[in-house]
């Protein structure tokens, strides 16, 4: 059995079965993974709390015939000050869902993780969220640094380009 001890935030989750989730989630040493909860769905699950969207978390997983186990979590940071904000939710899932979309499964991005948490950080200021873009995609490669972004809409329709679709969240959260 391979064991998997690292610190990540939490991008998605997929209820399955009666009471576990399959939970996606970024970390700093080892990328973009997919875990299973077993029981965490449960009203009697300690570990329910710590699985939401967002949070950063201390975790252990133990690697399964096909996933990785959820063994162990320790809640770092919940961000509830942005959660609690409904102007600040379009930002917060508009951010794990892009990182959801555009980073690989299992590449290693330390580079991108102390972006998204200094980005989490200030997410309150209203240009975070597109200085937070800009900077994501020159990190990965998919816009020359020299080039300046023209406007937010610019970043949004470049980021559609290269996820050939529009981000979900852009369209539940238009009015």
């Amino acid at each position: 059995m391979r064991y998997l001890k690292d610190r990540g935030f939490i991008l998605k989750r997929i209820n399955f079965g009666d009471s576990d989730r399959y939970i996606t989630i970024f970390t700093k040493y080892n990328g973009k993974i997919e875990v299973v909860a077993k029981g965490v769905r449960k009203i009697t699950s300690r570990r329910a709390s710590a699985v939401e969207l967002l949070n950063l978390i201390e975790f252990q997983t133990v690697k399964g015939p096909r996933n990785y186990i959820l063994t162990e979590t320790k809640l770092i940071d919940p961000f509830g000050e942005l959660k609690n904000d409904l102007t600040n939710i379009e930002k917060v899932f508009t951010t794990c869902e892009l990182i959801d979309a555009i980073m690989p499964f299992g590449q290693k991005h330390t580079d991108v993780f102390e972006l998204m948490s200094r980005a989490l950080s200030q997410m309150r200021d209203e240009r975070t969220l597109v200085l937070f873009q800009a900077k994501l995609l020159i990190l990965l490669g998919y816009w020359d640094r020299r080039v300046s972004f023209r406007s937010s809409s610019h970043v949004q329709h470049h980021i559609a380009q290269i996820l050939e679709r529009r981000l979900k969240t852009r369209s539940i959260f238009e009015v």
